[in-house]
């Protein structure tokens, strides 16, 4: 005979509980998460929702899991349903909840509701620099107040900074042109989060920030204003050369000429001794040659105000921009024609050429 999960008395033959008490269970559970509902609505307080879980969680069964199902539901729900601008109070209401549902943090926040609540709402409080001018004191501030609350890993702290960072700049980027003012907070939040916005980490490839960082340089090298942080990069520079952005992983692919030669013998052929033979005629070919392009690495290219670097672990080469006689753009590469004796195409490709392409029109 096997035991009501529910009670713990004798549920009968191949049972696992009494229809009553899973009902009872069933009732339990629908009322708890209408409470939990009712409180995030503002329509009872956090203490007296804390004494009905205690008065109920008995009478109907009712585990720490389930607690756990149901209040990770409910904060799902309400976090879903808050919209910006979003105040400290937001934060307060979260904590007088942890405090009096009855169950650890930790098991809350097992399936991580708890995290993706902490996550939204400090990007909305960081939201508020771009669209209200909030100063970074009053919003350090209120993340600060955030994580006594809801702890934050730094991971989970830098990925909100780059993900508000990463909005803002498509907002900016929707009219095709960045303001000065624009320009002004990205900078100073880059600078903030100690970001070089000409050497981003290779996750930026392709998106709104990266974009709008190159952006911000191309404005600057027209007025004759170069990038002042020093970025690391593989290569040496000359004096008074500037580097202006890094790409990573680009594969170089480098146009080689082969040569063969294809033709006939003429004459025929007659035994001298066994294993000699002689031919008469004589061999008429002609050579013939055909390209391809060779795979020289996979490393970085260097983009600077006077040269592209290109360095992987099997070559290093510069091409200087006065040498280049011709560019072609590609989605995702660009190759070009130096001005030499035989020139061969170059290709960089994993990169988009968008950059170099504005620059070379500076």
């Amino acid at each position: 005979m096997a035991n009501c999960k529910y009670c713990g008395n004798e549920a009968g033959f191949l049972s696992r509980s009494h229809k009553a008490c899973e009902e009872k269970h069933n009732f339990g559970i629908q009322g708890l998460t209408s409470m939990l509902n009712k409180y995030f609505q503002g329509l009872i307080s956090a203490a007296k929702m804390g004494q009905n879980i205690r008065l109920n969680k008995g009478a109907y069964f009712l585990k720490d899991d389930d607690i756990a199902f149901v209040a990770s539901k409910a904060i799902a729900d309400f976090s879903a349903s808050l919209r910006l601008p979003y105040t400290t109070q937001i934060v307060t209401k979260i904590s007088d909840f942890i405090k009096n549902i009855g169950i650890s943090y930790q098991k809350l926040n097992e399936n991580g509701v708890m995290d993706e609540l902490g996550q939204k709402l400090m990007q909305g409080y960081l939201v508020d620099y771009f669209t209200v001018g909030a100063p970074m004191t009053q919003i350090n501030q209120n993340i600060l107040i955030l994580n006594n609350v809801i702890p934050l890993t730094g991971q989970q702290q830098v990925d909100a900074h780059i993900s508000v960072l990463n909005k803002a700049a498509s907002n900016f980027m929707k009219n095709g042109y960045i303001s000065d003012s624009e320009e002004k907070l990205i900078n100073s939040y880059s600078s903030y989060l100690g970001l070089s916005l000409n050497n981003l980490p290779s996750k930026f490839a392709n998106t709104n920030l990266e974009k709008v960082s190159q952006t911000i340089i191309l404005n600057n090298v027209r007025k004759g204003v170069f990038p002042q942080n020093n970025i690391s990069v593989p290569v040496l520079l000359g004096r008074g050369e500037h580097p202006l952005w890094v790409y990573h992983d680009v594969i170089m692919l480098q146009e080689k000429v082969r040569k063969e030669y294809r033709g006939r013998n003429g004459g025929f052929s007659f035994r001298i001794m066994k294993g000699v033979t002689y031919r008469t005629g004589q061999f008429r070919g002609h050579p013939i040659e055909y390209s391809y392009m060779e795979h020289i690495g996979v490393g970085s290219l260097v983009v600077t105000d006077k040269h592209l670097y290109f360095h992987c672990p099997t070559a290093s080469i510069k091409i200087s921009f006065t040498k280049l006689i011709g560019v072609s753009p590609y989605s995702d590469a660009l190759e070009i024609h130096k001005d030499e004796a035989k020139p061969k195409r170059i290709v960089f490709k994993g990169l988009d050429s968008w950059f170099i392409m504005n620059l070379l029109s500076i």
